[in-house]
C-alpha cells in the first residue's frame, strides 16, 4: 500500500508518495511538472518508480506561478515573455526550487547523493538548471523533452556535476529535439557526464522506453552508486 498526501512545503504546494511502513527512506525523487501543468501530472509516474524503489520518498512539487496560458495550471517561469528573456526565468524560480529541495532533504534525512531530480519539458529545463548549480550535486538528474536554458552562462555558473540523462522524443513539435544535442554538447564541455536516449516516433511527452530509461538511470546512480 501508498499513501499520497499534499504538503506546503518552502511556500510550495508538494504532492508527496510514500509507501506505507517506510519509516527510513532511502532516496528522495523529485519529478518537476511542464508548463500548465502541476504536480498530480506526474505523480502518476510513483508507482513505477517505486516499483524499482520502493524505500524512496516521490515528490512531485506544484510550480510557483499560475501558468499564463493556463489559470488553472502552474509554471516555473513565464514562458510567453519575449523569447530574448527567455534565460532570466529559470533564475528566477531556481531559488524556490531549491529552498524546495533542501527542505525535502531535511525532512526525509537524505542526502543529496541519494536525490534524483526529474522534469518534463519546463520542469527539464528547471532540472538542468538547477542540477549545475546546487552546493552538492544530486545523485542524478534527468530531462525529458526539455532544454538547457542560459548555455552561455555555464561556464561560470556551474557548481555541482551530477550525472545527466536527456531523453527526448524525435518528433517533438514543442521543444526542438535538436534541444538534447545542444544540451549535451554545452553540459559535457563543462565537465558534466551526460547520457542521451532519442526516442523513434514519439512526440512531446514521456514514452513507455524513457520511463524505463529513468528509472534504469536512477537505478544505476542511486542504488548501485550507494554500494560503490
Amino acid at each position: 500500500m501508498s499513501t499520497i498526501i499534499r504538503q506546503s512545503i518552502a511556500d510550495h504546494s508538494v504532492l508527496i508518495h510514500q509507501n506505507e511502513g517506510t519509516e527510513a527512506p532511502e532516496q528522495l525523487i523529485i519529478l518537476l511538472h511542464g508548463w500548465g501543468a502541476d504536480g498530480t501530472d506526474l505523480i502518476n509516474l510513483a508507482p513505477h518508480i517505486t516499483a524499482q524503489f520502493p524505500h524512496a520518498v516521490i515528490c512531485a512539487p506544484d510550480g510557483p506561478e499560475p501558468c499564463s496560458a493556463n489559470p488553472m495550471g502552474r509554471q516555473w517561469f513565464d514562458l510567453g515573455v519575449d523569447a530574448t528573456l527567455i534565460d532570466e526565468g529559470p533564475s528566477k524560480a531556481f531559488p524556490g526550487l531549491q529552498n524546495i529541495l533542501m527542505a525535502l532533504m531535511e525532512q526525509f534525512k537524505i542526502p543529496a547523493s541519494q536525490m534524483a531530480v526529474a522534469g518534463f519539458s519546463q520542469g527539464g529545463m528547471m532540472a538542468l538548471y538547477g542540477g549545475v548549480r546546487m552546493a552538492e550535486a544530486p545523485g542524478a538528474i534527468i530531462s525529458i523533452a526539455g532544454a538547457l536554458l542560459a548555455p552561455n552562462q555555464m561556464a561560470q555558473a556551474v557548481t555541482a556535476k551530477p550525472p545527466v540523462l536527456l531523453v527526448h522524443g524525435k518528433d517533438d513539435q514543442v521543444v526542438p529535439f535538436q534541444a538534447m544535442d545542444m544540451a549535451k554538447l554545452v553540459l559535457e564541455a563543462n565537465g558534466v557526464k551526460v547520457e542521451t536516449l532519442a526516442c523513434e516516433g514519439v512526440g512531446h511527452g514521456i514514452s513507455e522506453e524513457g520511463l524505463k530509461r529513468m528509472i534504469a538511470f536512477m537505478t544505476d546512480h542511486l542504488i548501485k552508486g550507494s554500494e560503490q
